[in-house]
């Protein structure tokens, strides 16, 4: 029987939560690829009064620290069990992840873009005046904005990883790796960039999965480890924000130090509340695990019927000092057991595909 590792069983918990909750604040999102439209969203514009755009801008700047590091973490996470997977000889062909990866990503990627995120961003007037082939178009291509890019961006890491990514390899590919991923930033289309960006990712937390339990030891042995890792990313935090407008190289480089750092800390909390806390017996511990992929997939469209919702029938509570606070809570809550229900809802009703949302 495969053995489970706690510590990152709840490393995804976390993720699953801190993902959710960086999709719960914006009030504006745009979807252009050069002078194309591709569809958003702009309520931001209507905030008037300064005392509540100052509360929106520091829940907006929470938003952005926690986007420096929780993607690249959900990234190395998968890149954690990629290892596993080649040592344990899973993959024995490229056709054997090819056939598994269509499947358990790219095929959700398209269903869910066109039969889900479509029709209800169309219902949340994300589409003002744009065509429907356009709408398609951006959803399926990146070519706007779309949650859903990670599941494509993941099929390709894959398959690049079954050629690159051995168990015994050489810094010179990592630093290629990084190569690449450093110039994605670049490359305006996300078809390409998005893979180039996160394979690094990937790759980091293969590497991870080689020295997890010398570092699970340190962990144990040194509790400064932790706090120091903490320390560090507020201070680095502090100074991305006091260069990023003047050193674009150095900014560059102090967002990779600020990913490295924020996933490592929080890997590193997961390790200590597995081995010391109980949480892995809650009920609603279980449902996010085992519903994960779903939740990911669901809760972050919903957001855009909560705000249209909210500014038809709510008058100017969205705009108001509580409203922006209480809209950040409503739309975490209801975006997390929303996207869970959804799931559930799906798996009952179509059996025979819950490997779509698995």
């Amino acid at each position: 029987m495969k053995k489970k590792i706690l510590e990152y069983d709840m490393l995804k918990f976390f993720a699953i939560i801190l993902v959710v909750l960086s999709h719960s604040t914006y009030y504006k999102i745009t979807s252009n690829f050069g002078e194309f439209d591709f569809g958003g969203i702009d309520y931001q514009y209507l905030i008037r009064d300064n005392r509540v755009m100052i509360i929106y801008k520091v829940l907006d700047k929470l938003k952005q620290i926690l986007y420096y590091f929780h993607m690249p973490m959900f990234m190395a996470l998968s890149g954690t069990f990629y290892y596993l997977q080649v040592k344990n000889n899973k993959w024995i062909s490229f056709n054997m992840l090819y056939r598994n990866k269509i499947k358990r990503l790219l095929i959700p990627f398209i269903i869910f873009s066109v039969l889900y995120t479509l029709p209800l961003k169309y219902f949340s007037n994300y589409f003002q005046n744009i065509t429907l082939i356009r709408a398609i178009s951006g959803q399926v291509f990146l070519l706007g904005n779309s949650h859903l890019w990670y599941l494509y961006a993941l099929f390709i890491i894959f398959l690049l990883a079954y050629y690159i990514l051995r168990i015994e390899i050489n810094i010179f590919t990592y630093v290629i790796l990084y190569f690449a991923h450093f110039i994605s930033s670049k490359i305006t289309l996300a078809l390409i960039s998005a893979p180039l960006q996160y394979f690094f990712w990937f790759s980091l937390g293969f590497l991870f999965e080689s020295k997890r339990e010398k570092w699970n030891d340190r962990i144990l042995k040194n509790n400064w480890i932790t706090i120091l890792l903490g320390f560090s990313f507020i201070i680095f935090v502090l100074v991305y924000h006091y260069i990023k407008g003047e050193y674009r190289l150095v900014s560059k480089f102090l967002l990779d130090i600020l990913a490295i750092l924020g996933s490592l800390f929080v890997y590193n909390i997961s390790f200590l509340m597995s081995k010391y806390t109980t949480i892995e017996n809650s009920k609603f511990y279980k449902l996010i695990l085992l519903n994960g992929l779903g939740i990911y997939i669901f809760s972050d469209t919903l957001n855009y019927f909560i705000l249209h919702i909210t500014y038809l029938f709510g008058g100017n509570f969205m705009f108001s000092q509580i409203g922006v606070v209480s809209l950040v809570i409503i739309r975490f809550v209801v975006t997390l057991f929303g996207g869970l229900l959804i799931t559930i809802i799906f798996k009952k009703i179509f059996k025979n595909y819950n490997w779509l949302v698995n």
